[in-house]
């Protein structure tokens, strides 16, 4: 399999978007967005840079895809018709990335929080008249030429009983290799989450990682804590991880990274060093880049 990583954290930006190739192409969570506020600070010119290059490639690998999924309704998960402040989108824009496609999407009504509730619903509402072959993933699982793509359950967006909603992972299967997507699980946090992607055992398995920058806001250490014996523990049983996402947005990640390496002889990296790329973090040094000016 043919793994191509779009946007990322890794790439100045909030997203997992990444392109699939198997006997397939599969586009996963086409969305990438900009934090509307860190540090008490708007984006910085440089993440509007990397905001329209990334959606550029987002655009360009949805024209040749065959699938696209979208495992939940954050913003930076999926393209909606309309993204609002900071990052207006017109509707000609997702219309292209939708058009056409086969979609497997997170159930609109069940295991879902009223606000993702209600931007799945808009998206429904828009996607009328431009694509109809549309599939609920929850806990499905689909075979499509010789390729398996498993989906599961609703899983917590973080910690369990998270007020963020819930989240659908994937799983592809072809010709004897298997790569999970394991979106916003934060870790994983949640120990459930831990023994499902172990009982999964993939060769290789994007995730994103605990958002340390809400240690003391949103989780407590005790979250945080977890987060990384899970992580260490995965590390040791999957052969390939790549840790991105909201573990990427502060500095202290590299520290968090080196540590789970130290643990294993398997390859734990960062989605750029997929395209041997060095990581550019660009929300992390939002402050910096004012003080600069």
């Amino acid at each position: 399999m043919k793994v191509t990583p779009l946007a990322f954290e890794s790439f100045g930006v909030r997203s997992m978007a990444t392109f699939i190739e198997t006997d397939q192409k599969i586009l996963v969570d086409p969305g990438t967005s900009l934090g509307p506020k860190r540090f008490g600070l708007p984006p910085w010119k440089t993440e509007f840079d990397a905001l329209y290059e990334t959606r550029a490639k987002i655009q360009e690998h949805a024209k040749i895809a065959d699938i696209i999924t979208i495992s939940h309704y954050h913003h930076d998960h999926f393209t909606p018709f309309s993204l609002g402040r900071f990052l207006d989108s017109s509707p000609k824009y997702a219309e292209e990335i939708y058009r056409g496609k086969k979609l497997f999407i997170k159930n609109p009504e069940s295991k879902i929080n009223k606000s993702q509730q209600k931007r799945a619903k808009e998206f429904l509402k828009n996607l009328k008249g431009i694509n109809r072959d549309i599939t609920y993933s929850d806990g499905n699982s689909v075979e499509v030429g010789d390729t398996l793509i498993e989906f599961s359950n609703p899983l917590p967006h973080g910690p369990e009983r998270s007020r963020l909603g819930f989240l659908v992972t994937m799983t592809i299967k072809w010709n004897g290799e298997s790569i999970m997507h394991a979106s916003d699980v934060q870790g994983p946090i949640s120990e459930d989450t831990k023994k499902f992607i172990l009982d999964e055992n993939p060769d290789m398995l994007i995730l994103s990682g605990p958002p340390i920058y809400l240690l003391g806001f949103a989780l407590s250490k005790e979250d945080i804590d977890n987060a990384r014996e899970n992580l260490i523990e995965i590390t040791q049983e999957i052969p390939k991880v790549v840790v991105d996402h909201h573990l990427l947005r502060d500095l202290r990640c590299f520290d968090f990274i080196k540590s789970l390496q130290e643990q294993t002889k398997n390859e734990v990296i960062m989605a750029s060093q997929l395209i041997d790329a060095e990581p550019n973090l660009l929300e992390a040094h939002r402050k910096e880049f004012y003080l600069e000016d």
